[in-house]
């Protein structure tokens, strides 16, 4: 593709003999007084320059005013978003500049500029952030809040949409420009040739700090030199990698380990990249990588149906680490070594870790015992040694072990492990130990975690442990749609009901559906329809019945055979806080210790006075003050399990299916105690009854009514709601809800542990004012104060300070209480 004659640029460069004057008087690397410069090059990075147009109703004292804002967005759609959008506040007017200015190069080597092109049309890049925002719609009508609240904060940080901006205002994208962002790359090399460190900048002269501001495209280029090639107008990649394999680079030195280097300094253009897709085996070893690596994967989330829950957990502990990882190790938001999936058998734990390796860009290995037990001694250890080996020398990679446990098994005194298995075990501890030195992700799959040796899953070896439970209700419907693909379907097939039927049934258990489905059909000349899915779904029994793990595990959760709703998504064994992790909030613990837990503590002395143990209690309060962490804490200072429900987890189109499931859901609690049953937003599931209600959502009312009713004294049914006036009356009424107790914003005390909480372990002031902080966010939710600890420290993360008052302060200033308005 030809140069376009014109292009617009947002800031102008200083000329190149300006820049290498100015540089040749600073020393800026590490290499010191030994630095020189090697190579100057000119690039353009593209950008979409997105305008929006919203209502806002920030600083109005009545109605809302129409906004516009200007965003960029990642021309490369490379997921630089973050990145490029820091430029956008600072651009002022647009510059139209001739591509005949520039020297492009029209020889065997790069040129002295480089302009990258547009990956995606004007239309993919305006349809980004309404496809973005319908996302967080959907999570908000489905009564996700929590989730929702994650989608709005996505928005703002990865796009640069301001705090003021509400996705429920959105009106529309009303223009896409593009636009290039200009840079000088410059690579310098020390007194030997083999090493080289890469700078961007804009200005020669700018400070540190505006070098470091830079310093995303210098990694991004020199993490593969090759994509100045793949990206770039007029340029060949042959002849990007004969240059590069000319210059000295073409020689191999990575010494035995067989790891590349891909660190952020990595030159510009010093090694042989002409086998960047090739599979490196490493000297001396007998396992054959070919086999082994799967290069280039094509996997990615977008092929993964349904489970948000657990992407969204993969991107925030896995992918966005990887992403910046000093960054997120110096705030505290956590950087990973290894991850541990756990789950039932056939439930996609293998197709999940290629997913993951597709969307962070790195090759995969998978590998299970067969591929390294060996009945010779001393070989397993020899084997997992080799294959770290690999990974090493094909990284960044995704390094997936399935069956983990039947490598490396709890070693609790068990007679059968071998000396050689010992060794086995005592060498993968070791690799696991140096992997975080490279750039891979070692990832291990079990169906029960206690049945991984401890040593194995301490931290420090797998930081992060995952659950793969069975697929939800879109991934089935995604799962049984790929299994159908190909094959001869009805028109319009409704696959509804075989998805509601599978509720339970492992991702394997689904596949053989579809293909029982199929032979039905065509043992009756048909094609398949909803009637062949559900006659094979009545005929197979889920392969995972009742799972929950071994009844002796510390975290088992009972499934009832009668209960269709899954307990195990449902139920959490172990709370993790109780009252000590609530920060003040001194009134509303005394009346839960006095109502609720002294009664169970001593039934007895209270059945002396006539007093009933509590059957149910009703929290209420303004929205994001905290009920839901307040039963939590409750479920945990009892010691009871914590079930926690929403009205999006019972309802359903089906006729007398939201009834079954609240029958289902108290069945659980029932298996389960004792528990806390908590329900939120149940104003949504049994409103006031004065007309609207069909006739399934009234015998879905009945039912919790006829539930509260006949509930065991070990499990205990606290509801929330925003107001009291929304419950039907015959849920409020004395032995329903003996009960009732407000959940009001959170005190002086607790905003300031709040703040505490969200701020810990991150880099504070040792000056840093609390008083001045909190005094200003009194009437501030629970969740307004986690948004100021996050927004404080983002400031400062770009200011690469430590977060002091001002930047809580502005913070605060920045994000208005959900509670405004609130009677």
């Amino acid at each position: 593709m030809s140069l376009p004659p014109y292009i617009y640029v947002d800031h102008r460069l200083p000329d190149a003999d300006t820049v290498r004057d100015v540089l040749e008087g600073r020393t800026l690397t590490p290499l010191g007084e030994a630095e020189r410069l090697e190579r100057l090059h000119r690039v353009f990075y593209p950008v979409f320059r997105v305008t929006v147009r919203y209502e806002s109703d920030e600083g109005q004292w009545f109605g809302s005013e129409e906004r516009e804002d200007t965003v960029f967005l990642d021309g490369l759609w490379a997921d630089n978003d973050a990145h490029v959008s820091r430029y956008a506040e600072d651009t002022g007017k647009l510059q139209n500049v001739a591509t005949g200015d520039f020297d492009f190069g029209d020889g065997p080597g790069l040129g002295p500029s480089v302009l990258l092109q547009f990956q995606v049309d004007n239309d993919t890049a305006g349809d980004l952030i309404p496809e973005r925002v319908a996302d967080w719609a959907r999570q908000r009508d489905a009564g996700r809040g929590d989730r929702a609240d994650v989608f709005l904060q996505k928005l703002r940080e990865n796009y640069g949409l301001p705090g003021e901006f509400d996705p429920a205002g959105f009106d529309e994208v009303t223009e896409v420009t593009r636009v290039y962002l200009p840079f000088w790359l410059a690579e310098y090399r020390g007194e030997t040739a083999d090493h080289s460190i890469m700078l961007a900048f804009r200005e020669p002269d700018a400070s540190e700090r505006e070098f470091k501001r830079h310093g995303w495209l210098s990694e991004f280029i020199a993490d593969d030199p090759t994509r100045l090639a793949e990206y770039g107008y007029d340029l060949s990649l042959d002849r990007v990698q004969k240059q590069l394999s000319n210059e000295g680079g073409g020689s191999d030195d990575r010494g035995t380990s067989g790891a590349t280097d891909r660190s952020p300094d990595r030159s510009f253009g010093g090694e042989d990249t002409a086998g960047e897709d090739e599979i490196v085996q490493p000297d001396g070893v007998e396992m054959d990588a070919e086999s082994l690596v799967t290069k280039q994967v094509e996997r990615g989330f977008g092929d993964v149906g349904g489970m948000d829950d657990l992407k969204d957990t993969l991107r925030h502990k896995v992918i966005r680490p990887l992403e910046d990882p000093a960054a997120f190790e110096e705030y505290g938001i956590g950087v990973v070594n290894g991850v541990l999936l756990h789950g039932p058998p056939g439930c996609g734990k293998t197709y999940i870790a290629e997913a993951l390796a597709g969307e962070v860009g790195h090759d995969f290995i998978e590998i299970g015992p067969a591929d390294l037990t060996s009945k010779y001694m001393g070989e397993p250890a020899q084997k997992v040694e080799e294959l770290f080996e690999i990974a090493r020398a094909n990284q960044p990679c995704l390094l997936f072990i399935d069956e983990i446990d039947a490598i490396a098994g709890t070693r609790d005194g068990d007679a059968n492990m071998n000396s050689s298995e010992q060794q086995m075990v005592n060498q993968l501890l070791t690799e696991l130990e140096g992997a975080s030195d490279d750039d891979v992700v070692v990832m291990g799959a079990t169906n029960l975690v206690d049945d991984v040796d401890g040593a194995i899953r301490r931290s420090g070896r797998f930081d992060e442990r995952v659950e793969v439970p069975p697929p939800d209700t879109d991934a089935r419907r995604e799962i049984v749609e790929v299994h159908l693909a190909g094959r001869p379907t009805a028109d319009e097939i409704d696959l509804e009901g075989v998805v509601e039927t599978t509720a339970g049934y492992a991702a394997s258990d689904l596949e053989l559906i579809a293909e029982n489905a199929a032979r039905k059909a065509l043992r009756a000349g048909e094609e398949i329809g909803e009637s062949h899915l559900l006659a094979a779904a009545d005929e197979l029994d889920s392969s995972i019945p009742n799972w929950g793990g071994p009844e002796d595990a510390e975290d088992h959760v009972e499934q009832p055979d009668s209960a269709d709703l899954n307990a195990r998504s449902l139920v959490d064994p172990d709370p993790g806080i109780d009252f000590d992790d609530v920060g003040g909030m001194t009134d509303l613990k005394a009346r839960l210790e006095a109502t609720v837990i002294e009664p169970l503590d001593d039934p007895d002395r209270f059945e002396d006075y006539g007093l009933d143990v509590l059957n149910g209690l009703l929290l209420y309060g303004p929205p994001g003050c905290g009920k839901t962490y307040m039963a939590t804490a409750l479920a945990g200072e009892l010691g009871h399990s914590f079930l926690d429900v929403t009205p999006a987890d019972l309802t359903s189109k089906w006729m007398g299916k939201p009834a079954e499931n609240v029958a289902d859901l108290f069945a659980i609690a029932e298996a389960n105690a004792p528990c806390v049953l908590f329900v939120d937003e149940i104003d949504a599931i049994a409103g006031n009854r004065t007309g609207g209600m069909n006739t399934s959502e009234q015998q879905m009312v009945n039912q919790l009514l006829a539930e509260l009713e006949d509930v065991g004294e070990d499990v205990v049914v606290v509801g929330a709601t925003n107001l009291l006036e929304d419950i039907d009356g015959a849920i409020r009424r004395s032995g329903r809800f003996d009960e009732r107790i407000e959940v009001p914003p959170p005190d002086t005390d607790a905003r300031r542990e709040i703040l505490g909480v969200h701020l810990r372990d991150r880099p504070l002031a040792d000056d840093l004012d609390w008083s001045a902080v909190v005094e200003r966010t009194e009437e501030y939710a629970a969740s307004d104060l986690e948004l100021v600890a996050e927004n404080a420290a983002r400031t400062a993360m770009r200011a690469d300070a430590h977060i002091d008052t001002d930047h809580l302060i502005q913070a605060v200033e920045r994000t208005t209480s959900s509670l405004d308005g609130w009677d």
